[in-house]
């Protein structure tokens, strides 16, 4: 039997709504390994136990380093709470190590049960001369070692370990409700998704397609940036709103240095009408402050004036290296960098206002058939689930086409 240790980070603040969260999590790692093997989760107070026969420690450890709401994680061996076991364990994990002479080790020892016997310096005493009379060409550092020993004691055993894994922190996906992204194409939205997916936000995308002056592959690598984040999440909504209408009715009434910002506003009230049929309590999007003209602090003031929602912006102060770091991080780099213009793109102005003023905006947006334009691009929306195997199966299918 195999088993992995977690450890709750964030989520052991969280007072009288912890097991909600434990519960949220285990939720999400039994979906994320529904296809492979029923595991059996254990979520105690301060940590979380899973525990399988036949799957790879490193297929686990994929699932565990993309799912919200873990500080870290480790593989750990379970053995009587006896001092003597536990320093046989510990030489038995040694000895499966490619040791060297002149190389380090330190035993740490945590006891979440208060009321064992030794305390946590006899522990490590004790543990650390074991290991030390069967290895004497290793050294002591409690500072630097090479190996570290982790000896945690709790009410049902004494658990070992000798790797920890770091997670993606925050908090368990859907427990800070749903909310609706802005999906573009670009580099910043499927990070602003990432943001709040780390922050227990459960997501749908909504992607403003404007064929035939946007492609299907346009359309299709939205749809591929989803997959990716539902490797984070679990399945997820993709909403496709057909938005040529609008572009074109906005490029006839309005001057070009405008367009941009009534589209925004356009999109906003489609987002609106969204955010209520699907139930949803924020609108969220990759804008980030001062990096193109519809993102100036007056533009940002324009734009939002159509809408009373919640509309989140977690990209709002990172600097345009650092969200294309997080990028190829994540893995929706490479397919944000490939060459499909999304409506935004295709119908960017020539010299957009960066302060563009409410009043003169209403005006040209008075020439307008909004109601009957949001109405239209609402009712034609079209709707798809996107499952983190997506992009694997869309990349199997254009092989056999080849």
């Amino acid at each position: 039997m195999k088993e992995m240790m977690i450890h709750y980070g964030e989520l052991t603040t969280k007072g009288q709504n912890g097991k909600r969260f434990r519960q949220q999590i285990a939720q999400h790692i039994r979906f994320q390994t529904k296809d492979l093997e029923k595991i059996k989760i254990i979520a105690g107070h301060d940590f979380m136990h899973l525990k399988w026969q036949d799957l790879p420690y490193e297929t686990v450890i994929e699932v565990l380093q993309k799912t919200p709401g873990i500080q870290r994680f480790e593989p750990v061996f379970a053995v009587e709470r006896d001092l003597d076991q536990i320093g046989q364990k510990a030489i038995e994990l040694f000895s499966e190590l490619d040791l060297k002479a002149g190389q380090s080790f330190k035993v740490v020892a945590k006891r979440t049960d208060k009321s064992y016997e030794h305390e946590s310096i006899t522990i490590k005493r004790e543990i650390g001369g074991q290991i030390l009379t069967a290895y004497p060409q290793l050294n002591v550092n409690l500072r630097q070692a090479d190996w570290k020993l982790m000896v945690h004691i709790q009410s049902d055993a004494a658990y070992l370990s000798l790797k920890s894994y770091p997670g993606l922190g925050g908090l368990p996906y859907g427990s800070s409700g749903k909310g609706l992204l802005m999906l573009s194409g670009g580099f910043d939205s499927p990070i602003a998704g990432y943001q709040m997916i780390r922050r227990g936000m459960a997501l749908e995308m909504v992607h403003f397609a404007s064929p035939p002056y946007t492609s299907p592959q346009a359309v299709e690598k939205a749809k591929r940036l989803t997959s990716v984040l539902a490797q984070y999440a679990t399945e997820i909504v993709f909403h496709e709103v057909p938005f040529s209408a609008i572009q074109l009715a906005i490029r006839e009434q309005v001057p070009d240095k405008l367009s941009m910002t009534v589209m925004r506003r356009m999109m906003l009230r489609v987002m609106d009408r969204l955010l209520i049929q699907q139930k949803a309590k924020a609108i969220i999007n990759g804008e980030s402050l001062g990096q193109v003209a519809s993102q100036t602090i007056e533009s940002m003031q324009v734009i939002n004036e159509v809408s009373e929602s919640l509309i989140l912006r977690p990209l709002i102060a990172m600097d345009k290296n650092d969200i294309i770091a997080l990028a190829e991080e994540v893995g929706t780099y490479d397919i944000s960098n490939q060459p499909y213009e999304d409506c935004c793109t295709v119908f960017a102005p020539r010299s957009p206002w960066t302060k563009p003023r409410l009043h003169t905006v209403k005006k040209y947006e008075d020439l307008l058939e909004v109601d009957r334009l949001v109405d239209e691009a609402v009712s034609q929306i079209q709707s798809s689930v996107i499952h983190a195997n997506y992009e694997n199966e869309a990349q199997a299918a254009i092989q056999d086409l080849l």
